[in-house]
């Protein structure tokens, strides 16, 4: 089974979007599993209409909590709480404000008294479910929580898990945005990045910094130039980057309103057929066929 991460290093370049078209293409001549890796903004169930999923609570760091009865009112915890997040409401009272907390615990080291715990957190849910292509595995991080990249990791053990089951020929990982934790953690061990670009100078800066993490996992990473012909001349600028880094341009792909229109379609009546015949649809299909040449995948669409 080969694993490809389509990732942009900022939000709102496509790639759900084209995630969302490549596993339909996929789909029809493979089975593919799917994994939305962007656990704070989780779209790719939407595009693809998931059903009939189960989730689970994902446990996260832990809380400090003080025992009142406990506590001998010494203030030490106030102290050395580098995050303000002990609170004195009263003479000798002391508490812990949840939102504030980081969950280190080094208030429950210092404490004479032992009146402080660490108490596990729910910062979020895994789940998974079936969509129109397959299996698909994604995550929900709760409001104000950290630790996406741990729930990251979670949804690709999802993901890798139902692959197997399924014998899947193909996983495909929806990455978050940016270059930080999360992406690192939907990029380990995928065999290629398909790095998903806009012709903008964010676009370029931020294709260099996702080039730049792929490259220290030795990941090779193929590039799709998203609605190409809104600036000629940020989609020359990054053509020039891509070819100074030696980065293969697979496709561009130009803006297309019926391209719209059609996911739309594809993500509100599961009866509907996706139109195959608008200029960015047809670009996709030639990301589709290099990627499967690319991976070797026993797809018939590769050789067409």
């Amino acid at each position: 089974m080969k694993s490809v991460a389509i990732a942009s290093g900022k939000g709102g370049t496509g790639k759900t979007t084209l995630t969302a078209v490549l596993a339909w293409m996929a789909s029809r001549e493979l089975e593919v599993t799917l994994a939305d890796a962007d656990v704070e903004a989780s779209n790719l169930p939407l595009a693809l209409q998931v059903h009939s999923q189960t989730c689970t609570a994902f446990q996260g760091g832990g809380k400090a909590r003080i025992s009142e009865a406990d506590c001998s009112g010494c203030g030490l915890c106030q102290e050395v709480c580098r995050f303000e997040a002990v609170l004195n409401p009263g003479p000798g009272v002391f508490r812990v404000d949840s939102l504030s907390c980081e969950g280190c615990g080094h208030c429950v080291r210092v404490c004479p008294a032992g009146a402080i715990e660490m108490l596990p957190t729910c910062i979020g849910e895994a789940c998974q479910g079936q969509c129109r292509t397959g299996p698909i595995a994604f995550g929900q991080l709760g409001p104000g929580q950290d630790l996406s990249g741990r729930l990251v990791t979670e949804v690709r053990r999802l993901g890798l898990e139902a692959a197997q089951e399924k014998g899947a020929d193909l996983l495909l990982i929806d990455g978050p945005p940016g270059t930080g934790c999360p992406l690192i953690a939907a990029l380990a061990s995928t065999d290629l990045v398909l790095a998903v670009t806009e012709p903008t100078l964010s676009g370029v800066h931020d294709l260099d910094r996702l080039a730049q993490v792929a490259a220290r996992f030795r990941i090779p990473v193929r590039v799709v130039l998203n609605k190409a012909d809104l600036a000629p001349e940020g989609a020359r600028r990054l053509r020039e980057t891509c070819q100074g880094q030696g980065l293969p341009v697979w496709a561009e792909i130009p803006y297309d309103p019926v391209f719209a229109g059609t996911l739309q379609a594809m993500s509100t009546d599961p009866r509907l057929q996706p139109r195959t015949d608008s200029a960015a649809w047809i670009a996709a299909g030639e990301v589709w066929k290099a990627l499967a040449r690319e991976l070797d995948l026993p797809a018939k669409l590769a050789a067409r």
